[in-house]
């Protein structure tokens, strides 16, 4: 009980110090609400090798050389030969493939005969719009060089694709970008205030007073960590009021599910915020840092490029990124209602990270305290 109301008291020296400080604490606020809203209008959408299935009901040499034709293609990459429809489609629902292609019994037939009525439906993933506008136009060039292939230049073309958008059927850019700035402006919400809160007792000289104090170093940290995890859910019930009203993005899932999340999401950030407080001495150090790690790690979780469609390197690093898991975890509940156990692959690594960050940040503030 006594560690409890210490570390509460800590908590309610931090509340009047960010309220003698209201116009730093709206300053931080502000920011991440107009950048929201500003990179929302402005945001836009070559992937190669975009994972996908196939299902051949017709299993003839003209589906079997239609099948190559797409792996051939440089837009795409066959991962799996489905034998139903249903297993290409669980595929897709679990995020394994971006498209499945559907090659209907008596395709080769209609090929041959030339009189049309040979399709292949493309069933699309429209929940990563960047990946859905290029996979539809990337399915339309590969049916036309098929056809041209196969009938020698014809002009007519009786092969046609038949897009089929899943998840976000008019392909809004909004429900692709919209949720990954959320993930991002919180990051910036969270760091800002959790670095400067402590640079601020060490450019005061207060650090040193505090830690001669009853309060240990624990209660410390934690007490001046609670009003930045009521700061982060009183900003991101802003950015989803933002996000529903003023750019219509529908939520799918659980709310109640997400907010659950965001806090071990929001124990990552904090633990790389105290960890920059270790290092800087200032506030005028601090800050630049927050945001220069803000841009690159929002660059590297996948917000203007999938992170698939990335070198090699880039997606290795961006492992270590916890913003990269939480922007993922957003997207699939937002968009496809995914449950717990959908975003348990994705909850995992950010659960160890944060578990990480946080010990590690907190041992060397510790250290450097003591």
């Amino acid at each position: 009980m006594e560690s409890l109301h210490r570390m509460a008291q800590v908590a309610r020296k931090e509340i009047l110090e960010l309220w003698r400080n209201a116009g730093v604490v709206a300053f931080i606020l502000v920011i991440p609400v107009v950048e929201m809203t500003v990179l929302g209008f402005a945001t836009a959408g070559g992937i190669n090798d975009l994972p996908v299935a196939v299902c051949d009901a017709d299993r003839s040499s003209a589906s079997r050389r239609l099948i190559e034709t797409i792996h051939q293609a440089r837009s795409f990459e066959v991962v799996a030969l489905v034998d139903a429809a249903a297993a290409g489609e669980a595929m897709l629902d679990a995020g394994e493939v971006s498209a499945l292609f559907i090659v209907d019994s008596g395709f080769g037939r209609a090929l041959v005969d030339g009189r049309g009525g040979a399709s292949v439906a493309a069933v699309i993933d429209g929940s990563n719009t960047a990946v859905a506008n290029y996979t539809a136009i990337y399915a339309e060039g590969v049916m036309a060089h098929f056809v041209a292939q196969s009938l020698g230049g014809s002009m007519e073309m009786p092969v046609t694709a038949e897009p089929r958008i899943w998840y976000n059927q008019d392909l809004r850019r909004e429900n692709f970008y919209i949720p990954a700035l959320l993930g991002i402006m919180l990051a910036l919400v969270v760091l800002a205030i959790t670095a400067v809160c402590i640079v601020r007792e060490r450019e005061r000289g207060t650090l040193e007073r505090l830690m001669v104090s009853p309060v240990r170093p624990l209660e410390l940290i934690l007490g001046k960590l609670v009003p930045a995890i009521i700061i982060a859910y009183a900003e991101l019930v802003v950015m989803l009021l933002i996000a529903t009203q003023v750019f219509y993005v529908p939520i799918r899932g659980s709310l109640l599910l997400y907010v659950a999340l965001m806090f071990v999401y929001l124990l990552a950030e904090m633990g790389v915020g105290i960890l920059i407080s270790t290092v800087a001495t200032s506030q005028a150090q601090a800050l630049p840092t927050i945001f220069l790690l803000v841009t690159m790690n929002g660059i590297l979780a996948g917000f203007i490029t999938p992170v698939e469609t990335m070198p090699q390197i880039a997606q290795y690093i961006s492992m270590t990124v916890p913003l990269r898991y939480f922007i993922t975890i957003t997207r699939e509940l937002f968009a496809k209602g995914a449950g717990f156990q959908d975003l348990l692959p994705h909850l995992v690594p950010l659960v160890g990270m944060s578990v990480a960050l946080f010990t590690l940040s907190t041992l060397l503030l510790r250290r450097r305290l003591v």
